[in-house]
């Protein structure tokens, strides 16, 4: 947010003998089903000389959020501009309740201004609470996501759970932050809370936990048994497979997201950036899918031309993948950037670029094990088992089991404000 003086305008709001009021609804809870309920609150009776100390706490917490959240996600997040970031949310649910201004129709001399992330319109500027939360809603998004990418060790499992935890909230917010815009589209420009781009960044970060739930099943736990004569940790490849094909077709939806011609138009170069990343690890999860079935067919010992049949499909889309990787411009200058950026130990490096940087080494990996292992099976298929190999469009579908949770309810933390405000009022929080 645009550094602004809150204090003066919210006092000069509550102090106004004209008859105004707030207007409340249930976007803070999270039901996609139930009707979106709006009442009128009554504005305070009291002065603001009554509330100066929440005046100044709700201000202050909104300068320290336009000194830092200007810096990038890493310095953010060392910044602890998380937890403020969900306390300024808790702090504004709290004022909106009191009856503070939150309609975006109001005319009155509160002035809120954000910074967009995207789009070529820099700054926007409204009249109402409800502004500043969604905005706040966003950015407790990106640092969440931000955070499960540089602060979780994905070779651990509670760096997993982690990535997931965050992930999964993420998301949530996103689709809390959709909620609440979706009535609000006539007052609001900016892209970057348009319902495009909002479902776009969800359905990413539900792609994301989708593929860290995978990697959590992969590294041990539910998908695994112990081979207790041999101390051997034996996976169950076919929950593997339906757990990575789980995270496709939600990599699909962000993909058909980052099409929406509003997003093409305003921010042109970071969308077709977004759509190539979403494209090349939907394939990625597809080729693992295959090859994780593929696997089980071979431990299974009787299916011989299937499992050639699955190791013929992972091999044809790491190829396709690959040529993909090499076609698309986005991706190799991204892959480059990250490379530079890393050697440098740069920490403006984004997480999307982080992660399109690990698409073509992951497929050239897994492709080669996929040749040495179909090589192999189709030789002891031509001297031994001597099995017909079916076509692609014979074989079933590889069902998708997707684990992730949405419409998670806030954290406490977003809720309830560190700081106890209006404690002498009857709706004290």
């Amino acid at each position: 947010p645009v550094r602004y003086d809150l204090v003066q305008p919210l006092a000069g709001w509550l102090d106004d003998d004209e008859n105004q009021a707030g207007f409340a609804d249930n976007h803070h809870h999270r039901d996609d089903d139930a009707p979106t309920m709006t009442w009128v609150i009554p504005k305070p009776t009291y002065t603001s000389m009554d509330c100066r100390s929440e005046l100044l706490r709700i201000a202050a917490l909104r300068n320290g959020l336009s000194e830092h959240l200007q810096d990038s996600h890493k310095s953010a997040l060392e910044n602890e501009m998380l937890r403020d970031c969900q306390d300024y949310h808790a702090t504004l649910l709290a004022f909106e309740t009191q009856g503070f201004p939150t309609s975006f129709d109001d005319e009155n001399a509160i002035a809120l201004t954000w910074r967009g992330a995207f789009g070529t319109k820099q700054q926007e500027t409204h009249h109402t609470l409800l502004w500043d939360r969604a905005c706040t809603l966003w950015n407790v998004a990106a640092l969440q996501s931000a955070q499960a990418a540089f602060e979780s060790d994905v070779k651990s499992k509670e760096g997993l759970k982690l990535a997931i935890s965050n992930l999964q909230q993420a998301a949530s917010n996103l689709a809390l932050c959709r909620q609440l815009m979706e009535s609000q589209q006539q007052y609001v420009s900016t892209v970057d809370l348009s319902k495009a781009m909002l479902t776009f960044w969800e359905k990413l970060c539900l792609a994301q936990a989708q593929v860290s739930i995978y990697r959590l099943a992969n590294h041990s736990g539910d998908s695994t048994s112990t081979n207790s004569n041999k101390g051997q940790v034996v996976r169950n490849h076919t929950t593997l497979a339906y757990l990575i094909q789980g995270a496709a077709p939600l990599y699909n939806e962000a993909l058909k997201c980052s099409q929406d011609p509003r997003i093409q138009s305003e921010v042109p170069a970071p969308c077709q950036e977004w759509a190539a990343h979403c494209k090349a690890q939907s394939m990625l999860c597809q080729a693992r899918a295959y090859f994780h079935i593929s696997i089980e067919l071979r431990l299974s010992k009787s299916a011989h031309g299937m499992e050639i049949a699955r190791l013929q499909q992972t091999v044809q889309t790491l190829q396709d993948v690959l040529k993909f990787c090499d076609s698309t411009q986005v991706l190799k200058e991204a892959i480059n950037m990250f490379a530079a950026r890393k050697r440098k130990d740069d920490s403006t490096i984004s997480p999307m670029a982080a992660a399109a940087a690990t698409i073509q080494p992951e497929a050239e990996g897994l492709l080669r094990l996929a040749q040495d292992r179909l090589t192999a099976a189709e030789k002891d298929n031509r001297n031994v088992y001597l099995e017909d190999v079916p076509k692609p469009a014979d074989l079933p579908e590889i069902r998708p089991q997707t684990m992730v949770k949405t419409n998670m309810p806030l954290s406490e933390t977003m809720l309830t404000p560190r700081v106890k405000l209006f404690q002498w009022t009857a709706g004290a929080i």
